[in-house]
Parts: structure tokens; C-alpha cells; sequence
């Protein structure tokens, strides 16, 4: 698998499950009690330790995080939006507890375990209406996800994104990456990023794609990978649609829009927007990768090409592949 296609955390899907872990067997962890079987997952790039457990006298299988006490703060906020997002009835893992491991300096995040696998790998060879059913689920989730809105006093969404964004371009242009594609969406984003302005702040998944949605029987069962969580314009999580999922499924990435906007198509407004958000995505991608000494700026470029394309150099908003069903 590309570095660029991996999921920002686990995935959950039984391929990453393998081993067996006799030494947190007998663990006691409230209020589920003892851990009877537990198995290390080994998909992923977070830095967690991540094991598929099992408790004696309960049915359901449950996902074990160990953690650095580095990391606390934000597990503790992760932890918390995943409350907020069972009370928006959003599909994913539930909170179960939380707290300090027997290893000093550790820390611990239990919550319940999805079964299935990652859209990514599955859609593909999946038929064309379950293709965009998943879509059309995946969008109605993001909608749901989106409800919860950004704390008191969080910095405006057009601040840290002009400001990002900005670094990001520096970037790029001291590196000198450059290519049509880079230069259409460089170009977009300098005369659309006020359109910005005024836009809410909400609570955005960080990195809503296929490889972070799990399936089972053909449907959506849940939402993972809250890790990389923050808080923007709702309409930010649009941004790697066009990277991303288009090269996994542009049927699903029709659905996604239209569920997100309850099977309509959506307005003006919203077309404006994804094109400004896609461009940034782009952008974001090549500074990511120009910074990761593991290579992968070819393919990047690549992707921003075919982004551009799409958009036939962003002088249409909307993408060649929407509705094309």
C-alpha cells in the first residue's frame, strides 16, 4: 500500500488483528473486569499500542490503546468527542474508560471494536450501488459529525486556515515543487481564500477518507481514526475527497456529497467551497509529503494533477466525476 493511502489511525479491520498477547491476560480494567483474550493489532501509523480484547462475561470484542503520558491531553479530548459523537448517534466506537496503566508513565483508552473492513480495501470490488450506498451512508455520518460545534474562544477558522495555508505555500515554493496542477490550485486558493471568512468552526474528523470507514455486509458500520481530530469549517473534511477517495471509488464520493446534503445536490455555495477546500488539500499534501523523508512527492504530484484535471484547472468548481453514476 502507497504511504499516502494509509489511514491516519488504526483501521479496525480483522486483517491488522494477529498473535496473542499472554501478558495483559488476567488484567483487570473497570468496569469490564478481566481481559480473557487480547490480540495486538498491527495495522496503522499511530504510535499507540493497540490490542483486540475480550472480557470475561461480555459477548462484544473491545479495542485497547496504551499510550505515552505525552499524549494525555489530547487522548482525554479525543475521548471526550467520542462522547459528544454517541449523543449525535454517529456511528462508531464507544467510550469505555480511560486511565493510567500499571507501566509508569503509561496510560490507557479502552472503547468497543468495530468489526469489518476498511472501504478503502473493500470498495473496489464491490458492485457499483453498494459503492454508492457506503458513500451516501459515509456522507450522512459526516453530517452528524459536524453538529458538534467548536469550543468558546477557539481562534476563527479563516485565521488558521489563511495562516496555514500561507506556510504551506512558503514551503512548496522554497522547495521548488511545482507542476500545472500545483500551480492551478496555488492559484485557486489565492483568489478564493476569502470566501472563508465568516465560516463556522465545528469538530472535524481530521481525516474522513475511505481507509478510516469500516463495512460490513455491505454497509457502513462505523466511523474510526478520530485521532487526528481539530476543529474548522465543516466543509473542510470535503478536502481529500478529490486526493483520496476519488482514487478508490469516484461512485462513493458522489454519495458522500449527497448524503451529506440528505440526497440533494447541492448549491452554489457548497461547489465554491470544495473547490477552495480541494486546492488546499492539495497543497497540504505536497507540504506533508515535502517534509516526510519517506519519499512519495512523485505520487503526490500525480494526485494533484489528476485533482486539477477534474477540475479542468479549477476553473469548474465542480468535479468531472460528480454524478457520474
Amino acid at each position: 500500500m502507497n504511504d499516502l493511502n494509509k489511514a491516519d489511525e488504526i483501521n479496525s479491520s480483522q486483517d491488522g488483528v494477529s498473535g496473542h498477547v499472554p501478558e495483559l491476560l488476567g488484567r483487570d480494567i473497570a468496569p469490564l473486569g478481566e481481559i480473557i483474550e487480547a490480540y495486538p493489532i498491527r495495522t496503522g501509523v499511530s504510535a499507540d499500542r493497540k490490542y483486540k480484547v475480550h472480557f470475561y462475561g461480555y459477548d462484544g470484542a473491545y479495542l485497547l490503546r496504551l499510550f505515552d503520558e505525552t499524549a494525555l491531553a489530547f487522548k482525554r479530548s479525543e475521548f471526550e468527542a467520542l462522547h459528544r459523537m454517541q449523543a449525535m448517534t454517529v456511528h462508531c466506537s464507544r467510550p469505555i474508560a480511560m486511565g493510567r496503566w500499571e507501566t509508569e508513565g503509561t496510560y490507557f483508552l479502552l472503547v468497543s471494536y468495530i468489526d469489518g473492513a476498511d472501504a478503502q480495501r473493500t470498495l473496489p470490488a464491490s458492485p457499483k450501488p453498494q459503492q454508492l450506498r457506503v458513500g451516501m451512508q459515509a456522507g450522512e455520518e459526516l453530517s452528524r459529525i459536524s453538529c458538534y460545534p467548536a469550543p468558546e474562544g477557539t481562534e476563527s477558522w479563516s485565521n488558521r486556515y489563511i495562516r496555514r495555508t500561507r506556510h504551506e505555500l512558503d514551503l512548496l515554493k522554497a522547495k521548488g515543487i511545482t507542476s500545472r496542477g500545483v500551480e492551478a490550485a496555488t492559484a485557486k486558493i489565492c483568489s478564493s481564500a476569502n470566501l472563508t471568512a465568516a465560516r463556522p468552526s465545528v469538530f472535524l474528523h481530521g481525516s474522513f477518507q475511505p481507509a478510516n470507514l469500516i463495512v460490513h455486509g455491505g454497509r457502513l458500520a462505523g466511523v474510526v481514526g478520530f485521532g487526528g481530530f481539530d476543529w474548522g469549517d465543516p466543509l473542510y473534511e470535503f478536502a481529500r475527497l478529490g486526493l483520496y477517495s476519488r482514487g478508490v471509488s469516484t461512485l462513493f464520493c458522489t454519495g458522500q456529497i449527497l448524503g451529506y446534503h440528505g440526497g440533494q445536490e447541492p448549491d452554489s455555495e457548497f461547489w465554491e467551497l470544495y473547490a477552495l477546500y480541494a486546492a488546499s488539500g492539495a497543497v497540504s499534501l505536497l507540504a506533508k509529503t515535502a517534509e516526510n523523508k519517506h519519499g512519495g512527492l512523485n505520487t503526490a504530484i500525480e494526485w494533484v494533477d489528476r485533482l486539477a484535471g477534474d477540475h479542468d484547472g479549477f476553473s469548474n468548481v465542480r468535479p468531472s466525476w460528480f454524478a457520474a453514476l
